[in-house]
């Protein structure tokens, strides 16, 4: 087959790959998957995918009509810097988006093909062929590395299209990966900050032996309110406390959903033998809790954190004394 004419069997089986693998996120299996399409579809019986690391340097990674004694070989050779290619990514040597490298014109390490070289073929078994992957930005992500045309033939603009775009989707994907594992690190961080920045918002304080107390201060929603609960039943097997202290003056607002979420706790904390203080109830909340019809009778409340101290002191049996008494 002439190799100046574009095989449209081929091209439209690699789109079909290259489209395939666009949602995937495991870098191996876009790789692996890429590098098996080039033997299955194309003209070409070898073929590597490496991935640009951070480190700058390429890992191979996707291997295509490869023995596995041929791939453990490949893993184990140093890592060729992309640095070193772009050394050799000159036009005279470049055919479309890719790079032919004969062997006789720049000495490189690779894999060296098992064929002996015919006088009647214009490929050399020591040739090279590079398709770098480009992003969307222009930067190489990765590379692919094609090797032994079964026609014996140096490659064509024409002839190395559908290979070109399937390589634009592997970059695609590629970044894809990258973006997706970026998010989900991000969302993983972002949650334990969450995390931290709730259980510093909801401080169970051991004020005395025995003795809890949580202010408030700030809206409570529904998560936060669940914070509190966690946050206080920890503390009281912690330390083994008799009273908990629930300062509220700092809160503004409470709904229905936080003053049913205000008596789950005060339930929770009865089950674990302690009981709690509500204190810091203001004009405004008092009125909307009667609205809501909260029964508040199970409920010891206090004007004040000074006033929920004191009966805390009561239930525990502590006293408070000068030392000057």
């Amino acid at each position: 087959m002439n190799h100046s004419i574009i095989d449209y069997k081929e091209l439209r089986a690699l789109i079909s790959v290259g489209t395939s693998i666009i949602q995937e996120t495991n870098l191996e299996t876009i790789c692996q998957r890429v590098a098996e399409a080039v033997v299955k579809y194309s003209k070409f019986q070898r073929s590597v995918v490496s991935i640009l690391e951070p480190d700058g340097t390429l890992r191979r990674v996707g291997f295509g009509g490869l023995t596995d004694e041929q791939i453990t070989k490949l893993k184990q050779m140093k890592r060729s810097t992309m640095e070193e290619k772009k050394n050799i990514f000159s036009d005279k040597f470049r055919v479309g988006q890719s790079y032919y490298i004969p062997h006789d014109q720049v000495s490189l390490e690779g894999l060296k093909s098992e064929k002996e070289y015919s006088p009647n073929h214009e490929w050399h078994p020591d040739d090279f062929l590079f398709i770098p992957l480009y992003s969307i930005g222009g930067e190489i992500v990765g590379m692919v590395s094609i090797d032994d045309p079964v026609d014996g033939r140096r490659p064509t603009e024409e002839g190395l299209l559908p290979l070109e775009m399937l390589a634009n989707q592997t970059a695609a994907s590629i970044e894809n990966s990258r973006n997706t594992k970026k998010l989900q690190e991000m969302l993983v961080k972002l949650r334990e900050q969450q995390k931290v920045v709730m259980e510093l918002s909801t401080p169970v304080i051991r004020i005395w032996e025995r003795i809890l107390v949580l202010p408030l201060i700030g809206t409570v929603d529904s998560s936060r309110a669940m914070q509190i609960m966690e946050n206080i039943l920890i503390r009281i097997s912690e330390t083994e406390s008799a009273v908990v202290i629930i300062d509220i003056t700092g809160v503004p607002i409470i709904d229905t959903l936080v003053a049913s979420h205000l008596i789950k706790t005060v339930a929770a904390v009865k089950l674990l033998g302690a009981d709690t203080i509500i204190t810091g109830i203001n004009p405004e909340v008092a009125q909307t809790l009667v609205h809501l019809g909260v029964d508040l009778k199970e409920i010891t409340t206090k004007a004040n954190l000074s006033k929920g101290i004191e009966a805390a002191l009561d239930i525990t049996g502590l006293t408070v004394t000068s030392k000057d008494s």
